[in-house]
């Protein structure tokens, strides 16, 4: 899956979204406040702009950028903490059936949110406002679904009878 990336550097893939994440707000916030703090036209509330209003003015490029990159990053984190969890060379761990099952819709959802991530990015609120909400709810119900599924799946090593005690943090 990864054989770009050997799995003892997994734990680079949610740092490097996490940086990227950080840094797009970063810039495009402090763009928009050294430009004295301008108010688009697609901005709702009149004293603070979404991410998104400055992105699509000045910064496009810049917030695709950390978008997909951010994007790319979540899914891949996903990917790789299944992979290392199931797969022989990794922990090798037997779940049931239901937790398989978990896992593939956490990763189901989570490409659903990378794709939905990577459409927010390119249809920003300036051009597309119509298809970057929708875009917006997208990614949010990825994130969650994804989110409440790896839980799921992980929330049974923590009951005292688990038998992979050596797995707790």
């Amino acid at each position: 899956m990864f054989s770009f990336l050997p799995p003892r550097l997994y734990y680079l893939l949610p740092l490097i979204g996490g940086t990227a994440w950080f840094l797009t707000h970063l810039i495009l916030l402090s763009y928009w406040l050294g430009e004295g703090r301008p108010v688009y036209p697609s901005q709702l509330n009149p004293y603070v702009p979404f991410i998104s209003d400055i992105g699509a003015y000045r910064l496009k490029p810049l917030f695709i950028v950390g978008g997909t990159t951010t994007a790319v990053a979540y899914a891949g984190t996903i990917f790789a903490a299944n992979r290392i969890r199931y797969h022989p060379s990794g922990y090798g761990i037997k779940d049931p059936e239901w937790k398989k099952v978990l896992a593939i819709i956490a990763l189901i959802a989570g490409l659903v949110a990378c794709v939905g991530c990577i459409c927010l990015t390119v249809f920003d609120t300036r051009h597309y406002s119509e298809i970057h909400r929708p875009m917006l709810k997208t990614t949010f119900v990825g994130i969650a679904i994804s989110a409440c599924c790896t839980e799921a799946v992980y929330i049974d090593q923590m009951r005292p009878s688990t038998d992979f005690r050596q797995l707790r943090m």
